[in-house]
């Protein structure tokens, strides 16, 4: 497409940019901003090859856009960025345009883009919010345009020029004329301009001439500035073409000036035109000189005595100011060797013009809206000052000291920053010459850091336009109570201060003659200050240029400066504070720029790597003190909580930041030569949580999966992850409640919040189990303190649920309830049911959701006795079970999480399923949905559970079971009576088919319970359990050839039915091979009391039952069927092996079977126990060996003899029971 319609490419190109302007879409996130930028790049690359398309099209968008009508703020903010961005690819695009463009592009140019371009120079606002950056961009595009385009925009302002010659009005527009203000302009560019000012000047009328005086002078500081190559050279080799425009234009200014007004208004244009003149400057330097010069040099006279006040007017002293700060600022463009004569003009003026700046009893100050202008002729003079002479520091002192007014010290941080940001001239001095003032400067930081720490009385803005107090006279003093005037002008001097540590951090970690304790002391106080400005939500520019400096700071060179006689140590002991106290805020959620202070964050650890990496030999030297682990601490605990943020950018930052926690144990485990576990214990899962961090195009579900995924592989309790998971209960307790309260749009961000909140609490819940029953490995970085020293830590458990979970239910209620795992579980079991009328459907979907998908394996047992104590309460009344929607809902609830537990084979899951048992907790759901009649949705719920009971048995080798036979006969009796319960009965089709789906599910789970399931009856001993056996397997048998008679009569019925039915043919086929599966189940494990009832079947008259007996007698024969169980003895001979197995003796008298079992059975059963045993060893002769092992066994563990057989044990019962058995004998 590209190559056969370019033109087509680059306006749907344009047409992009467009539709994504701010103003278009609204408020910008963090992908849009990409996208935006993106597309900017993609123009600004085209742009080089379809010039003209690409600024006429961005010109068309920009006329658009500045003729929109818009209302309210947000809009306001939206049209000012769409604007800056437009501005922005425009100056990019002509600052890249190639030389050789053609001219024809140049009318397009002057037409269409330098009016909209004009437009924003010429309606500024003072004080408009954004009318300041609007200009300086739309000043910059100006800029870039005139490079190449020179002649366009001086046929405009020569125009305008003309036009203003022949005005008649004294009332005239001279914003054309500005326009060269803002120009590129070089040697030969100046010239034009002084060239047609000399033809015009005398003709404009007085507004007009002073447009141009103004005007040509910034035009001056443009060329200077941006070819200062051009300007030295004029020095070296005089212009004369240069020299005439100057001269002549210098005489037509000062016949303007005929009053101290004017002259004060001419003076600085007038010391500039001097300075292009070299020659001209260097014969009026003489005694004498020709009646053509007098004039300038009465004008040099008249400047100097104004500067010394004996001028008779303020007005002209505060001009001579300006023009001699100027003579010095172009002075310093001016290599000594090249023009002496310069210099010693400059020193004849210099001491009057510090004296009037620099004066603190009489601060220069020129009226209330001149305060920027004052201060930026202070700063200019500080600069040209220091390059002329970096050692003359009278000034330096002057605005140094503390009792000096605020101003000078914004002048003098603002001009250090100037000197070190733009020093590209060779002769320049550097700022190493003012090194030795830096125990001074970070004084002034100190000092003005706690101001404004002080001032919390009213919320302060960083306003674009410096407010100082004029004539400030107070001094830093802590005691004196500040203005807010005051405390702005302390805040414009704090990010001065900030910016000029960001500029050049040396000059504030210079201290040459400090003891290296003083040296770290002052280096943290500094480091730490820059801490505490990070977090101010209400100055937003001061808080990043904090995060700039302190990233400054933390370059491999800066902090080897920090203390240079202890780097390392005091490396540690600093950066540990620093990551320890932004941590904490970003925990504390405390910053409304969250996500872009853990990207600097993350830029802290990689510059911390890069050091340690330099000084991997000993980059554990000191690094064992407390600040260091509890900044380990607050740094994991940090992250951790990161990644339930609903900014799914927040959550890939902080994913790849664990990168750099391992990268940190990789470079401490090399120094002191330790496994990297024993510093990091999860390093593993660290490391996979930093290798996906790079899954930009995910979607915020499928990240937070992932995420839950791998906190449930987090193995080891640390400090870290055990706090994070407190905090994020306590806050996930907090949103709870609001959710409940103030509902509002489900799609909320703060609603998503929750979810994740609550996805994390269940993936990481289990690691925190451990706290107390395993320590787990080693850990390099302890806690802060010992565990009694911190606050209780929430998450515990009880010994009865860590040791035997079956057995909670007896130990006291305080071991586990009131643990906040035990609570967390609680709520959500609660939230199962919640019934509120807006949030309550998506508060349940997402607990049943998380807690059957997301809950870490570790927690299945707590879940599974929650479950089963719940849901045991329906049926602890006397009476009838309460049948209501709030226990069914909670019943299907319970049915779905337990369905997807199962189904979900999370990793480890395997080692924890058979921790708890779920009998009860199966049987009482069967009980309680048996009794929900046959209505729609308890057909669904039936259904469903028929569904679980198939995966139980899946997974039935991960279960436990006390006893599983017992168990899944029961299950088998309730799931049958489901088959063809209302199947027949139902009108309805969909009712029919919803029947026959619970048909199927029935059959399929009593497949799954019937495989390898001997029949139990519940009554019956001896040839009557034989019988009562042999009478429980024809009624599952009939059931089930009643089923397959019914499933053949459908097929024959729906045989003529069109296609509508297929779908019900298809389900009677399945439910058929599963009745058949089942009869094949029910045969095989029970051949003994089964066959004589099925083998009639074999020569049955009709054909089908008989073909369908044959299929079962195939199964059971496949699945290898040992018939050796039909004989007679066959339950004697099971129970005779298991006695034997019971009494089975070692060779040197041991029991291994019955000691086993009184090492495991629980102090409860003993008594039960005993009667067994002692039983089972008599009928076989061997009562004597099993009283020696009893025994034995309580003499080795007795204290002393005279507890022997007088405490709660396996062998006193066992005693006990054989004086029983004797006395009985005896009588």
């Amino acid at each position: 497409m590209a190559a056969h319609k370019p033109v087509e490419w680059v306006q749907a190109v344009i047409t992009r940019f467009d539709e994504q302007l701010p103003i278009k879409v609204g408020h910008q996130n963090t992908h849009t901003k990409i996208s935006t930028e993106h597309n900017k790049e993609c123009l600004i690359n085209i742009s080089k090859y379809k010039f003209s398309l690409v600024i006429s099209g961005l010109t068309t968008i920009l006329k658009n856009v500045n003729n929109m009508r818009i209302f309210g703020e947000a809009s306001e903010k939206n049209l000012y960025l769409s604007q800056l961005i437009i501005l922005d690819t425009l100056e990019k695009c002509l600052a890249g345009q190639s030389k050789d463009s053609l001219r024809l592009d140049e009318t397009m140019l002057v037409k269409q883009l330098l009016p909209e371009i004009c437009h924003f120079i010429h309606t500024y606002r003072e004080g408009h919010q954004h009318a300041a950056e609007l200009r300086a961009s739309a000043s910059a595009v100006l800029f870039s345009l005139s490079c190449n385009n020179f002649n366009a925009v001086f046929s405009r302002i020569s125009t305008r020029l003309q036009e203003l010659t022949v005005c008649l009005e004294d009332n005239v527009d001279v914003h054309d004329i500005e326009l060269m203000q803002y120009i590129n302009v070089d040697c030969s560019k100046l010239k034009r301009l002084l060239q047609e000012t000399v033809l015009k000047f005398k003709t404009l009328k007085k507004p007009a001439q002073l447009a141009v005086i103004n005007s040509l002078e910034k035009a001056f500081w443009n060329w200077v500035e941006n070819y200062p190559d051009e300007f030295t050279m004029l020095y070296q080799r005089p212009q004369a073409d240069m020299a005439e425009a100057a001269e002549k234009l210098f005489d037509l200014v000062d016949n303007f000036a005929e009053s101290a007004k004017r002259k004060a208004a001419v003076w600085p244009l007038q010391i500039i035109l001097l300075i292009l003149c070299p020659e001209i400057t260097h014969t009026i330097s003489k005694d004498t000189v020709e009646d053509s010069k007098a004039n300038k040099k009465l004008f040099l006279d008249s400047l100097r005595k104004a500067l010394a006040g004996q001028g008779g007017s303020k007005q002209l002293m505060e001009s001579s100011a300006i023009a001699c700060v100027k003579l010095c600022k172009a002075s310093t463009y001016i290599n000594w060797e090249d023009h002496s004569t310069i210099f010693l003009l400059v020193q004849s003026i210099v001491m009057d013009l510090k004296a009037l700046l620099f004066n603190p009893a009489k601060p220069f100050w020129r009226g209330a809206g001149s305060q920027n202008a004052d201060i930026e002729l202070m700063m200019d003079c500080f600069v040209s000052c220091f390059r002329i002479n970096p050692h003359n520091n009278q000034h330096f002192k002057v605005c140094l000291a503390s009792s000096s007014p605020s101003t000078f010290h914004f002048v003098l941080v603002n001009s250090l920053h100037r000197i070190i940001t733009n020093s590209h001239l060779d002769w320049w001095p550097k700022i190493d010459a003012v090194y030795c003032y830096s125990g001074e400067l970070r004084f002034m930081f100190s000092e003005t850091l706690n101001r404004v720490a002080q001032s919390t009385h009213a919320p302060l803005r960083m306003t674009p336009s410096l407010t100082f107090k004029g004539k400030v006279t107070t001094s830093l003093k802590f005691k004196e109570k500040t203005t807010e005037l005051d405390t702005r002008s302390y805040k414009c001097l704090l990010l001065a201060l900030v910016k000029l540590i960001h500029a050049d951090p040396k000059l504030m970690l210079h201290n040459p003659v400090k003891q290296p304790p003083e040296m770290q002391s002052s280096t943290a106080e500094l480091i730490i200050g820059l801490v505490h400005l990070v977090p101010l939500t209400n100055t937003t520019q001061l808080s990043q240029e904090a995060m700039e400096a302190l990233l400054v700071l933390h370059q491999p060179d800066s902090i080897e400066q920090w203390n240079p006689d202890a780097p390392i140590e005091t490396f540690w002991d600093i950066s540990s504070q620093v990551l320890f106290l932004i941590c904490r805020k970003l925990i504390g959620q405390q910053m409304v720029n969250g996500t872009e202070v853990l990207k600097w964050l993350r830029e802290i650890l990689i510059c911390r790597n890069k050091f340690l990496l330099k000084n991997k030999e000993c980059a554990t030297m000191g690094g064992g003190i407390p600040i260091c682990r509890q900044a380990q601490t607050k740094l994991e605990v940090c992250l951790y909580m990161f990644l339930w943020s609903p900014d799914t950018e927040a959550v890939l930052v902080a994913m790849s930041c664990f990168r750099h926690l391992c990268e940190e144990a990789d470079i401490r485990s090399a120094a002191d030569e330790v496994s990297v576990q024993t510093i990091l214990p999860n390093y593993a899962t660290f490391s996979e949580l930093a290798s996906i961090s790079n899954m930009m195009g995910t979607g915020r579900s499928t990240l937070q999966k992932r995420v839950m995924a791998l906190l449930r592989r987090i193995e080891h309790p640390t400090p870290g992850n055990i706090e994070a998971w407190e905090d994020t209960y306590a806050k996930w307790d907090q949103a709870t409640k609001q959710i409940l309260n103030f509902p509002k749009n489900k799609a909320d961000d703060g609603q998503q919040e929750w979810i994740n909140m609550t996805g994390f609490l269940c993936a990481l819940g289990g690691v925190c189990l451990q706290q107390r029953s395993t320590p787990g490995p080693a850990t390099y970085s302890p806690p802060m303190g010992s565990m009694n020293e911190r606050k209780h830590s929430m998450i515990s458990m009880g010994p009865c649920e860590l040791s035997n979970p079956m057995a909670s239910a007896s130990c006291s209620s305080s071991a586990s309830s009131e643990t906040p795992v035990s609570r967390f579980i609680d709520r959500l079991l609660s939230l199962l049911v919640c019934g509120h009328d807006r949030v309550g459907l998506h508060v349940r979907t997402n607990v049943k959701d998380l807690l059957g998908m997301e809950l870490s394996p570790a927690l299945y047992p707590m879940l599974f006795n929650k479950l089963r104590n719940s849901i045991g309460k329906f049926f602890d009344t006397q009476g009838p079970v309460p049948i209501n929607d709030t226990n069914t809902q909670f019943v299907e609830q319970t049915i779905a999480i337990m369905k997807n537990l199962l189904d979900n084979h999370t990793e480890g899951s395997s080692e924890h399923l058979g921790q708890a048992s779920i009998e009860t907790m199966m049987l009482n759901l069967v009980r309680y949905v048996r009794i929900l009649g046959n209505m729609v949705h308890a057909i669904q719920i039936k259904t469903k559970l028929c569904q679980l009971v198939e995966v139980m048995m899946e997974r039935r080798d991960d279960l436990s079971f006390c006893q599983e036979m017992k168990f899944r006969n029961k299950m088998v009796e309730y799931l049958t009576d489901w088959v063809m319960g209302t199947s027949n009965q139902a009108a309805d089709d969909d009712i029919k088919c919803l029947t026959r789906d619970l048909d199927q599910a029935s059959m399929e789970a009593v497949v799954s319970l019937l495989a390898g399931l001997p029949l139990q009856p519940e009554e019956g001993d001896g040839v009557e359990l034989m019988e009562a056996k042999s009478q429980l397997f024809l009624k599952y048998f009939t059931l089930f050839m009643n089923l397959l008679n019914d499933c053949s009569e459908v097929e024959d019925e729906g045989q003529a039915v069109s296609g509508c039915k297929r779908g019900m043919s298809r389900r009677l086929a399945s439910l058929r091979h599963c009745t058949v599966l089942a009869m094949s189940n029910l045969l095989n494990a029970n051949v003994d009391s089964g066959l004589m009832h099925s083998i009639g079947l074999g020569y049955h008259k009709d054909l089908q039952t008989r073909a369908t007996f044959m299929e079962v007698l195939t199964k059971i024969l496949q699945q290898g069927t040992e018939f050796d169980t039909l004989a007679e003895t066959v339950l004697a001979d099971r129970f005779e092996r298991l006695v034997e197995l019971v009494t089975m003796m070692g060779d040197q008298g041991e029991l291994p079977i019955a000691m086993a079992l009184a090492n495991v059975v629980p102090g409860s059963q003993w008594d039960e126990l005993a009667r067994v045993l002692v039983t089972l060893f008599d009928s076989r002769h061997l009562l004597y060996q099993l009283l020696w092992n009893m025994f034995s066994k309580e003499v080795e563990l007795a204290d002393s003899m005279q507890t022997l057989f007088r405490g709660n044990s396996l062998a006193s019962k066992i005693m006990t029971f054989c004086f029983k058995v004797v006395t009985k004998l005896i009588k």
